[in-house]
């Protein structure tokens, strides 16, 4: 019944996106007049039923702009926004952004949100059972960002500060959450600085075909920068484009290293719209994580792609016990509708397949 609901939803967003589509195709400038144009926006209504939620009821958009100081041609940046709130008093409020300043000798990005939502949580590590889910509630703010200067040809230095405010509520009686033993189980405070490298070679930022872009986050959660916990994580995710022709293959290597045990909800997860498509956002974590992703891409015609995936993955609870019998794996195949030809923005319709399940994923920009 419950993936019944899953595919209304999904088909819902399908047809408000071609209505959206259509609306954007007819207001939308011509190439020639595109460059004088420096913002672009375009929303479209949300609405959904699920068990946990009843009716939910939403908007989102997304606004593309460039700075007057700008060249003509140059990154566009991108602010989304999305708002839904449901009859069970559910709140979703995210706003994600990049912006490219001085025709990118800055860049700006991070993510404004609220929620207090449902989530599913499957324990810690690969060795939960298959069929193990508890639903928890959890009420948060949520403000990153990340600050990058330009200090050589594709190459950027900056920093990232995070900060998130966890409150847990409805726990399960009998799950593990509720037994407060689960290192942020009882809640708490995010709040720490990184330190953040980042190398982008690619052609085009939204849909490349060929570079690299890489980026090394060095993150640490203390109780001096007013966190509630004490860790340092390391995050290093790269990312390869090769061409022929209309053909692209993309690939991804993700990973994540502590030598602490992290609150569960900073550690690294599985699942999700841009790790491991096909299973459930957080569906294998742990303190360490490593993900390799690869997905071929295809232009078909006027404004309309497609693409295919393969994913495998592995959590563990120190870097040195990763092995060969924890691989998990998804595949999938996705649908690409292009809003912006000029910088290659496409919105992404996915559908994703983990453990016999298949998931459905509706969102803008590529997942890596």
């Amino acid at each position: 019944m419950k993936h019944t609901y899953i595919y209304r939803r999904f088909f819902f967003l399908i047809g408000v996106l071609f209505f959206s589509l259509g609306i954007y195709s007819t207001n939308a400038p011509s190439d020639s007049l595109r460059s004088k144009k420096r913002v672009l926006v375009s929303g479209f209504p949300i609405i959904f039923y699920a068990p946990e939620t009843r009716f939910g009821y939403g908007a989102a958009g997304i606004c593309l702009f460039n700075f007057k100081k700008d060249s003509i041609g140059a990154p566009r940046s991108t602010v989304n926004l999305g708002f839904t709130y449901t009859q069970n008093k559910q709140i979703l409020f995210y706003l994600p952004y990049i912006l490219f300043v001085k025709n990118r000798s800055y860049q700006i990005y991070g993510e404004l949100a609220y929620n207090r939502y449902n989530y599913n949580y499957y324990g810690v590590g690969n060795d939960q059972p298959k069929n193990y889910v508890e639903v928890y509630g959890i009420e948060f703010p949520r403000l990153r960002a990340t600050a990058l200067k330009k200090v050589r040809k594709n190459f950027y230095l900056g920093f990232r500060y995070a900060y998130d405010n966890y409150s847990l509520y409805n726990l399960d009686p009998v799950g593990q959450l509720s037994k407060k033993i689960i290192p942020g189980s009882t809640g708490g405070t995010v709040s720490g600085f990184g330190l953040v490298t980042l190398y982008d070679s690619r052609d085009y930022i939204f849909y490349p075909s060929k570079g690299w872009w890489g980026e090394l986050v060095l993150y640490k959660d203390d109780h001096f920068t007013g966190s509630s916990f004490n860790y340092t994580r390391i995050a290093f995710d790269v990312c390869r484009y090769l061409s022929y022709k209309k053909n692209i293959l993309a690939l991804n290597l993700y990973t994540i290293y502590s030598d602490t045990d992290l609150p569960f909800f900073q550690m690294g997860a599985l699942g999700g719209q841009k790790k491991m498509r096909g299973f459930y956002e957080g569906r294998y974590r742990d303190n360490n994580l490593l993900v390799f992703q690869a997905e071929y891409r295809r232009h078909l015609f006027w404004l309309l792609g497609f693409t295919i995936f393969g994913d495998a993955g592995q959590v563990a609870s120190r870097y040195d016990r990763f092995n060969a019998q924890d691989w998990h794996y998804t595949y999938g195949a996705g649908l690409r509708l292009t809003i912006d030809k000029l910088q290659k923005i496409n919105l992404r319709i996915d559908v994703g397949v983990g453990n016999g399940k298949v998931l459905p994923y509706f969102t803008i920009g590529e997942a890596f």
